[in-house]
């Protein structure tokens, strides 16, 4: 689990996409090799157009800390790692509707579409979640 905003992969993610536009790469580049909107790295690249690097650093990762510790976190994230099916879904695959489902069951919480998207990014694991609603 990170313990510090700048370990956070959604922290480094950005912070690679601004050395990147640092070296000169192109928005598409940036966007398309870090699985980034084309509209956040143009936010990035005006972020350190304004205050370089160190202003995208110190962008916040926002929102209020989340009502689950860091056991119901490290549950979460083995979960992710293993397959959908183990916790009574019909395929494998996780979803981002199947991960809000399975905390909502777990954990008694109740969290939106992109907060979960960010949660399991968090962990390292958004790559996890596929593109499907269900």
């Amino acid at each position: 689990m990170p313990s510090r905003t700048e370990d956070l992969p959604s922290v480094v993610r950005r912070m690679n996409a601004g050395r990147m536009l640092m070296e000169g790469a192109s928005v598409t580049a940036v966007a398309d090799a870090l699985h980034l909107s084309t509209d956040t790295v143009r936010k990035y690249r005006s972020i350190i157009a304004e205050g370089g690097l160190e202003a995208l650093q110190k962008m916040s990762v926002g929102g209020r800390a989340s009502v689950l510790d860091s056991a119901a976190m490290e549950w979460i994230a083995a979960a992710l790692r293993g397959s959908a099916c183990d916790h009574g879904f019909p395929t494998d695959a996780w979803t981002n509707a199947r991960l809000r489902e399975l905390i909502k069951v777990r954990f008694g919480v109740s969290y939106s579409r992109v907060y979960a998207w960010q949660l399991a990014t968090n962990l390292g694991l958004g790559h996890r979640l596929s593109k499907s609603s269900r």
